[in-house]
């Protein structure tokens, strides 16, 4: 009974700590080719960078508007843009559970012609219901963007524009779905018009994923919370 009730009442304290972990953030990644934690209590994410279908190196560009984000780039020969997610470059997270997603954050999205990207497109997909589902967050302006799925809230957190962070957050992404995997990856932009230099390129780096634990997650620590309420009264009562 006592080892029980300890462990309940320490599953609780994790539980109710505000420092709880439920954001991953994309420069703790480092330079190698995969990157792991652990977050909401025991969910195991595994990240890796890819060039096409092969074995890349996340990196990183100087953050702006004091965002700092993680990029991709090939074990070897050049590219087009060191430390963002350019297009044929992705990064795909796995988690060890359903979890859903709150959010997740992005940089470097411009809407143009800033740095000769027109209206640059980042291509999200997440996979839960059993399969692969696709989404695109597409900056429109210099703080409004647009994301293709419904029931998100979209906010700027630093402005798209010279010198700034081109930092969107998206909220509520996917709905209450369960997701396994997630990839950010990137499209064409819109054609330029009236820049002579823009390109219809997009690339911008992956900040952080915020997420929360499964129902029968939720449904446990409440349990526990409540062993540990009713724990407490019988005590009171005896004294």
């Amino acid at each position: 009974m006592v080892g029980a009730l300890s462990a309940t009442l320490a599953l609780a304290a994790q539980a109710s700590t505000p420092n709880t972990n439920t954001t991953i953030y994309g420069d703790n990644f480092g330079t190698g080719s995969s990157y792991s934690t652990t977050f909401l209590n025991g969910v195991t994410a595994n990240f890796v960078a890819k060039v096409g279908g092969n074995d890349a190196n996340f990196s990183f560009k100087p953050g702006q508007g004091g965002f700092q984000g993680v990029g991709v780039s090939p074990k070897r020969g050049s590219e087009r843009t060191p430390g963002e997610i350019d297009i044929g470059e992705s990064i795909t997270g796995s988690f060890s559970a359903g979890i859903k997603i709150t959010s997740f954050t992005l940089g470097l999205l411009f809407d143009g012609g800033e740095y000769h990207d027109v209206n640059e497109v980042a291509k999200v997909k997440a996979f839960y219901e059993g399969r692969w589902h696709s989404f695109t967050l597409k900056a429109t302006g210099t703080t409004l963007a647009l994301w293709s799925g419904v029931g998100a809230t979209i906010t700027n957190l630093s402005a798209a524009a010279d010198g700034l962070g081109g930092v969107w957050n998206v909220a509520n992404p996917f709905g209450d779905k369960l997701v396994s995997k997630l990839v950010f990856t990137a499209i064409e932009g819109d054609a330029a018009r009236g820049c002579r230099n823009c390109t219809n390129q997009s690339d911008y780096t992956l900040i952080s994923v915020s997420a929360v634990p499964e129902p029968e997650t939720y449904a446990l620590l409440l349990a526990g919370l409540g062993a540990v309420g009713m724990a407490a009264r019988r005590r009171k009562q005896q004294r």
